[in-house]
């Protein structure tokens, strides 16, 4: 799969063995096994009453024109995020070409929301960036500040439940040529938990590096859906999570005119600090 465009051109145990004679003993052990029940302490709890909400953050103009770069088309990220987080049962908000400070604001009032009916919350970003910040239309937002409402304190209705926010954004300047891959070669009387716990960060990149996009959608935003909607009622997050960086690895490369942007590749990466699994979908057992 090639890209026609770029991000930042718009963006010691032995084994215990049965004598022979001891074959029946063995098959009557394994007849008379009774199957673990599965370990909930170790699950997100997830079917709350209410929807969760899916805020997600778009960019595409800007007044300033960061770094000279031109206005985005992100309609494919849009309506891929769109429909996969209502398929998941979602309550969806789009917010489009929103101001530092309405941004700001949109956060402060969600996390101020009664989410003790709600399962977890999750923002997507789509923009422009560098570093630890993307841009808002008129000024820098630090990506640390998406997060700042939803601390601990600041919204005691998601102490506990997952935190998620996934970054669509250039994060430096640096692109990745590649390398040849070579062929043959849960505590129940803990009452203080950290300030961060519970929260996830998703990247189209690492810090230093360019992101890369097709048409009106990225590499980044187009394969989480792909992977959302094929192992959502089957896999936990994280091992979603580690197939997106599968695909965009293995099936995505730049294909350009400028020499110096052409054949590029892209590493998606995130940084989990959820204490249990996250299945999207309602678990029969939590019922």
């Amino acid at each position: 799969m090639r890209s026609t465009d770029a991000e930042g051109t718009e963006e010691g145990e032995q084994l215990q063995r049965w004598p022979c004679h001891s074959l029946d003993r063995a098959e009557s052990l394994k007849m008379n096994v009774t199957p673990a029940k599965p370990d909930n302490s170790m699950v997100y709890k997830m079917n709350y009453k209410q929807k969760s909400i899916c805020l997600i953050l778009c960019m595409e103009k800007f007044d300033n024109d960061p770094k000279g770069k031109r206005s985005r088309n992100s309609n494919d990220d849009k309506i891929f995020l769109n429909n996969i987080f209502v398929k998941m049962g979602f309550e969806v908000r789009l917010e489009e070409n929103k101001t530092a400070d309405e941004i700001e604001s949109l956060l402060n009032d969600i996390a101020r929301q009664d989410h003790s009916e709600r399962g977890c919350f999750v923002c997507v970003v789509i923009s422009h960036g560098d570093k630890d910040f993307f841009y808002a239309r008129d000024q820098e937002f630090k990506i640390d500040a998406l997060a700042e409402p939803f601390h601990g304190e600041n919204c005691k209705s998601l102490i506990g439940k997952p935190k998620l926010f996934f970054i669509q954004a250039c994060r430096g300047d640096k692109t990745d040529s590649g390398v040849v891959k070579d062929a043959g070669i849960a505590t129940t009387t803990a009452s203080v938990i950290p300030t961060e716990c519970d929260f996830l960060f998703a990247y189209a990149t690492p810090p230093g590096y360019f992101a890369w996009r097709r048409g009106a959608g990225s590499w980044f935003i187009q394969s989480l859906c792909e992977m959302l909607g094929e192992y959502w009622q089957k896999r936990d997050l994280l091992q979603i999570l580690t197939r997106v960086n599968h695909k965009v690895a293995y099936e995505y490369i730049s294909n350009s005119t400028d020499t110096d942007k052409n054949e590029k590749k892209e590493m998606t990466c995130f940084l989990s600090m959820l204490t249990k699994e996250l299945y999207f979908f309602h678990k029969a057992d939590q019922d």
